[in-house]
């Protein structure tokens, strides 16, 4: 007879309780362990998705910390240019710098330590 034929002949059915039973524990042991090791590949996916949005975030945060920077300087400097040219306008424009006359041979005092002065016209 062809070995094929009677290799293919038998069937074994024979199945215990135990076995069942063991089979049924490893299914349950691989299909946990599957389980815990794709949480865990989807935990590490969602830390590493989670880093890279929160440094993309604060890289864009310190652009514009910096673009804020610069342009509060740029406000101080504009500031100090509209308080000089506000003070000369308020200066040359005042009642009291129009009323005044321009002195002519004014005289200068010195002042020097230890020196008394006196003045006399």
């Amino acid at each position: 007879m062809n070995p094929r034929i009677l290799a293919k002949s038998k069937i074994n059915n024979f199945s215990s309780d135990r076995k069942q039973q063991k089979e049924y524990f490893n299914f349950w042991i691989t299909s946990t362990y599957i389980a815990l090791l794709s949480i865990i590949v989807w935990l590490l996916l969602y830390y590493v998705w989670i880093l890279n949005v929160g440094a993309t975030k604060w890289y864009d945060i310190r652009i514009l910390e910096r673009e804020k920077r610069n342009l509060l300087i740029e406000k101080e400097l504009l500031d100090v240019k509209i308080a000089e040219l506000e003070s000369l306008w308020t200066i040359l424009n005042d009642d009291n710098i129009k009323n005044m006359e321009k002195a002519e041979n004014p005289n200068y005092l010195v002042i020097k330590e230890n020196v008394q002065y006196v003045y006399n016209d």
